[in-house]
């Protein structure tokens, strides 16, 4: 299984992702597809405050369903993502 996580910084207002959110209807199409979750309440660390305001979390049954997903649907909005400081990390997970 592929996760994506998205960590929005807290120096950007939340809704600033609204166009983000409101266009996850075509990744909930997409094959391989297995989960879409966001974030509730503060973001919380033991190692002292966290600079982030929201996480997003995308899950894929593997790679190779977000490349295909990624090159039929070219991240919108990438500009604007990076433009907030959005910061995406994609990687494998298993289970142990």
């Amino acid at each position: 299984m592929v996760h994506t996580l998205i960590l929005l910084p807290k120096s950007t207002d939340p809704q600033a992702m609204d166009p983000f959110i409101s266009s996850t209807d075509l990744l909930k199409q997409a094959h391989g597809f297995r989960s879409f979750k966001q974030s509730e309440g503060d973001i919380m660390s033991p190692l002292g405050p966290a600079p982030f305001s929201k996480v997003f979390e995308i899950s894929f049954d593997s790679q190779e369903d977000v490349y295909a997903f990624a090159q039929s649907h070219p991240l919108e909005g990438k500009d604007h993502l990076k433009s907030l400081g959005v910061v995406m990390l994609i990687y494998d997970v298993n289970d142990m």
